[in-house]
């Protein structure tokens, strides 16, 4: 990652952090003078991909933490999120099928429709993964006339 950070945020892997993550990230995207809109879709995003982590990585644990970096920088938002939980095979993280009429489970098709792009890769040496997400600051909206650079 190669730009000053907007958020860097080191939380428990647990349910009840998600109102704690979701305020950091609409503070961290108003500074950045995202409009609320396109801020709410990227909230959302990362939001699904911290309680995929919570869920599938650290099942009936308490004990996880996720530490979660933003960027701004060349004209995109780089977004990373690493956690300790067992690796992943990226081959098997897909969306689910738009066509089955079921609750839940939709948190890849939020994020493919978000993102721009994101890569998920287990870390070699040590249980963990890195979720990397990137998008392009000239598709989402920025508000005129705020306080940051945009």
């Amino acid at each position: 990652m190669s730009g000053p950070a907007l958020l860097r945020l080191d939380l428990p892997a647990r349910a009840e952090t998600l109102g704690e993550l979701r305020v950091a990230l609409r503070g961290a995207f108003a500074r950045a003078n995202i409009e609320p809109a396109a801020s709410e879709r990227l909230v959302l995003a990362i939001n699904e991909a911290v309680c995929n982590v919570i869920r599938h990585g650290y099942p009936g644990r308490d004990d996880g933490i996720l530490h979660l970096r933003i960027e701004r920088g060349r004209g995109v938002l780089r977004m990373r999120l690493r956690d300790a939980a067992p690796p992943v095979d990226p081959a098997g993280i897909k969306p689910r099928d738009l066509d089955e009429c079921r609750p839940g489970g939709l948190g890849i098709n939020f994020i493919d429709a978000t993102m721009d792009s994101w890569a998920l890769r287990p870390l070699r040496r040590r249980d963990g993964n890195v979720l990397t997400m990137r998008k392009r600051l000239r598709d989402v909206r920025l508000r005129t006339g705020g306080r940051g650079k945009s």
